[in-house]
């Protein structure tokens, strides 16, 4: 199979092996090795269950980020929205899964949200029983986020209960992994305007810090992600002392038809 069809196929907007598989006429392996190479290559980046283009400029955008490892987001998104209590302001910072926790929150009553990002604002948009606060700003579009001295002025004016943070990777010891220095500052003015900071990250993101830019967290928090940690980051999580881990299980992987065991 050439690849550059399968490319293509993917940019078009087929996204899982099965489909590109039929689109193609070939086997789900062949396109699970196609899609391994297409990754390395840097032309794509896989999600549970297939593949969505590799942004340009090397920065995924909220919607893209939500396709990778969502069964786990949505886990973790799950145990997020148990901690919100109905009389609580949250802030929910813009990503992916802030969105999925926004979700959780829509058939609730009482919670006020007052967000940063476009992703929860539209999960809250026609929820009657939250009342939905939007932090004006410039608008980062590839991210969904606010920035800027405008963002600033609300969220130094404001005490919440809780907040809730997304991450590109997280270094215990270190801080939060950003593409930039105006997305590190929002999330640093989160963790100063609530009483409780909570990150949420799935299992992949905890050691990354292939971004350049870093939002400090100046106190003790708690992570939620899920258990497909490897040993170093359990370790790097276990050494942090400012760190309350909530480990949920990771979903389980779909088993093939036809085979056991």
């Amino acid at each position: 199979m050439r690849h550059q069809k399968l490319l293509d196929a993917v940019t078009d907007g087929v996204e899982r092996v099965d489909d590109l598989a039929r689109e193609l006429g070939v086997s789900p392996s062949t396109v699970r090795r196609g899609l391994t190479d297409l990754e390395q290559a840097g032309r794509v980046v896989r999600t549970h269950g297939g593949a969505v283009p590799a942004p340009v400029g090397g920065e995924l955008s909220w919607v893209q980020k939500g396709r990778q490892n969502a069964p786990a987001k949505r886990r973790i998104a799950e145990r997020a929205a148990e901690m919100i209590e109905d009389d609580h302001m949250v802030l929910l910072d813009a990503g992916s899964t802030t969105a999925f926790i926004a979700e959780r929150l829509a058939g609730r009553s009482g919670p006020t949200v007052l967000t940063t990002g476009t992703g929860p604002m539209s999960a809250l948009l026609d929820a009657e029983g939250i009342e939905l606060i939007l932090v004006g700003g410039r608008l980062r579009r590839r991210r969904g986020a606010m920035v800027g001295e405008y963002v600033r002025g609300v969220l130094e004016r404001v005490s919440a209960d809780i907040a809730f943070l997304g991450a590109d990777g997280l270094v215990p010891g270190r801080g939060i992994n950003c593409p930039s220095p105006e997305l590190a500052a929002v999330k640093e003015l989160q963790t100063r305007a609530a009483r409780r900071t909570v990150v949420v990250a799935d299992s992949s993101k905890i050691g990354a810090d292939a971004e350049p830019h870093w939002a400090l967290i100046p106190g003790p928090y708690t992570l939620i992600t899920d258990d497909g940690l490897d040993a170093a980051a359990r370790r790097a999580i276990e050494d942090d002392p400012h760190c309350t881990p909530l480990i949920v299980p990771a979903p389980e992987a779909p088993r093939t038809p036809g085979r056991t065991g």
